[in-house]
């Protein structure tokens, strides 16, 4: 930070607030996907007609279940589709293709919450391999530049 750019110094302090809060949230995602994975399902799916569904600890379960299941899956393609593009050129993120793999199984598995907590540590690790060599790409360049390529 330069004192120069008062400007990039208040941007960078409400970045790592930011990273500060996402990663308070995620601490609390935690407990929740697991008391989710435990729960079983007790009620089955009522509707009124004509309406929304009524509220009903089942639905809110499956709800949640499918949000996260798709969190994590695009994160796992997201992480594939940047270690398939970085690793061979980069000793750094050798250590992160197995994570990503053992992430993978867990999700196969659906223990979603041992997935997630592998992903993060994916995330942990191309950021240490980052900090080493800051030529590596950010991984969220990555995704933007994947979907554009996919869309043109």
């Amino acid at each position: 930070m330069s004192d120069s750019n008062p400007s990039a110094a208040t941007a960078s302090q409400r970045h790592s607030s930011d990273i500060q809060q996402l990663v308070g949230l995620l601490g609390n995602l935690m407990p929740l996907l697991l008391r989710l994975q435990s729960q079983g399902f007790e009620q089955p799916f009522r509707t009124m007609p004509g309406t929304f569904p009524i509220p009903n600890p089942v639905l809110d379960h499956q709800a949640a279940e499918n949000m996260i299941g798709d969190m994590i899956a695009e994160s796992l393609r997201s992480l594939s589709a940047y270690l398939e593009a970085n690793a061979v050129q980069h000793a750094g993120l050798e250590n992160c293709v197995s994570i990503v793999t053992q992430a993978a199984n867990k999700f196969t598995e659906r223990d979603y919450a041992q997935a997630f907590n592998l992903i993060y540590f994916a995330y942990r690790a191309i950021e240490a391999a980052r900090a080493a060599d800051p030529r590596l790409p950010l991984l969220r360049q990555a995704s933007i530049d994947r979907t554009q390529s996919s869309i043109h």
